[in-house]
C-alpha cells in the first residue's frame, strides 16, 4: 500500500480574483506502509533538533509561520527558518520520497471560456479541479510505477466545504463512467484525525506551499520581492521538482475528463524554461 498526503494552499474557494493568493496548488508526498513510520520518525526528530530538544506543545508545522517568523517560529532568525526549511526538503529526498502536484493560475483560470460541462464538479473551482486531476494523475502513477499488485491511498486534510463535491466525485470515480476507466488502483480516501499527529500532512504543506511562492514568482506576482527571497524559494522549488514524477499534464483518461484536460492546459502554474539559470541554480544531472 502507498500512502498518498494531500493538502492545498491558495485556497480561496471560487474566488479567482485573490491578489494575495494568485496560485493555488493542491499535492503533497506520496509514502509506502513500510516507510511512513520511518519518516514519521525522522521528521519528528527534526523538528525536536530545531527546537532543541523542546518543542512546544501541540506543536503544528505550518509553513506560511515557518516563513513569516511568525508563532511557534517568532524570534527566530530567516537564516534559521531558510535552513530548516531545507533540512526537511532533504529529508524528502533522503527518503525517496515522490511528490505529486497540480497548481493552478487562478487569473487564467478566470479568463478561461472554456465550457463547464463536467458532471460532477465545477471546474472554475480550483480545488475541484486539482483533486480531480490528482485522482487521474495517482491511479496512472500507482499503475504504471509501481507494480501491479501496488494499491493507493488518498489521505487528504479535511475540506469541509468541498465535502459534498469530494464524496459525489469519487463515487462517479469508481462506478459510475465505463468500467475500463474506473478507478482500481486507488482503492481508499481517508482523513486524518487530527493532523498534529499526522507530521506527513505537515510536510506536505511545506512541500506545496514552498512550490506556490516560487510560482508566483515565475507568475509575475511577485515582482517586488527581494531577489534574495525569490533565490530561496527557488533553491526550495529545485529540490520539490525533483521529486516530483512528472511536471507535464497527463493524458485524459477518457472522454469524461477531457474538461478537466482542456481547462488545466489554459491554467496550470508551472516554472518558464531556463528557470534554474535565471535564479543562478545549477542544471539538473537528472
Amino acid at each position: 500500500m502507498h500512502f498518498f498526503y494531500l493538502d492545498e494552499t491558495g485556497c480561496t474557494g471560487a474566488d479567482l480574483a485573490s491578489a494575495e493568493q494568485p496560485i493555488f496548488v493542491i499535492g503533497g508526498l506520496s509514502v509506502t506502509d513500510e516507510g511512513w513510520r520511518k519518516t514519521t520518525l525522522a521528521v519528528n526528530a527534526a523538528f525536536s533538533t530545531f527546537f532543541d530538544g523542546a518543542v512546544p506543545d501541540g506543536f503544528e508545522l505550518h509553513a506560511h509561520e515557518l516563513a513569516s517568523g511568525t508563532g511557534p517560529f517568532s524570534g527566530r532568525t530567516r537564516a534559521e527558518r531558510n535552513g530548516f526549511a531545507h533540512t526537511l526538503l532533504d529529508l524528502v529526498a533522503e527518503r525517496k520520497h515522490a511528490v505529486h502536484l497540480i497548481a493552478i493560475d487562478k487569473a487564467k483560470l478566470l479568463a478561461s471560456t472554456l465550457q463547464n460541462d463536467h458532471a460532477k464538479i465545477d471546474c472554475k473551482i480550483p480545488y475541484l479541479l486539482g483533486f480531480n486531476y490528482l485522482i487521474t494523475y495517482i491511479e496512472k502513477y500507482v499503475r504504471e510505477q509501481l507494480g501491479r499488485s501496488a494499491r493507493g491511498m488518498i489521505i487528504l486534510d479535511h475540506k469541509e466545504m468541498f465535502q459534498p463535491q469530494i464524496d459525489s466525485l469519487t463515487h462517479y470515480r469508481r462506478y459510475e463512467i465505463p468500467q475500463a476507466r474506473q478507478l482500481k488502483w486507488i482503492v481508499e480516501f481517508s482523513y486524518p484525525v487530527d493532523s498534529t499527529k499526522h507530521p506527513l500532512i505537515q510536510l506536505s504543506d511545506l512541500v506545496i506551499f514552498l512550490a506556490r511562492k516560487f510560482l508566483e514568482c515565475e507568475g509575475g506576482y511577485r515582482d517586488e520581492w527581494p531577489v534574495e527571497a525569490k533565490n530561496f524559494f527557488a533553491a526550495c522549488y529545485e529540490k520539490v521538482h525533483e521529486r516530483t514524477y512528472r511536471t507535464t499534464l497527463v493524458e485524459s483518461p477518457g472522454v469524461e475528463e477531457n474538461v478537466v484536460h482542456s481547462f488545466l492546459s489554459e491554467c496550470q502554474a508551472t516554472h518558464r524554461a531556463q528557470w534554474r539559470q535565471r535564479y543562478g541554480l545549477k542544471e539538473s544531472q537528472n
